[in-house]
């Protein structure tokens, strides 16, 4: 049954793709002459150059953002140093009781 339903679906794409090409050729050509379509694409270059500056600047923000250390490692920090001094205490008290 599987396989029935893949070589259809495999049957129906090939039939689309070979008349594919002739629905894009019967279609009719529009009246732009090339010179139109040039700053078009110019304008639309612009355009994109523009926004991909945009998002490199904020791409590069965000991970300068990432590299900084928030609350929560400043707040580890602190812990680790106290949990070592905490250890150097009880280690400092066992020895004086000896």
């Amino acid at each position: 049954m599987m396989r029935m339903q893949k070589g259809l679906a495999m049957g129906l794409l090939c039939l689309y793709l070979a008349g594919f090409p002739g629905l894009v050729w019967a279609q009719e050509p529009r009246d732009n002459s090339s010179g139109e379509v040039i700053a078009l694409l110019k304008t639309q270059n612009s355009e994109l150059t523009s926004d991909l500056r945009r998002i490199h600047r904020e791409i590069a923000a965000l991970r300068a953002d990432l590299d900084k250390p928030g609350m929560k490692e400043v707040f580890a920090g602190i812990g680790y140093i106290a949990g070592l001094f905490g250890v150097a205490a009880f280690v400092a008290a066992r020895r004086r009781g000896r």
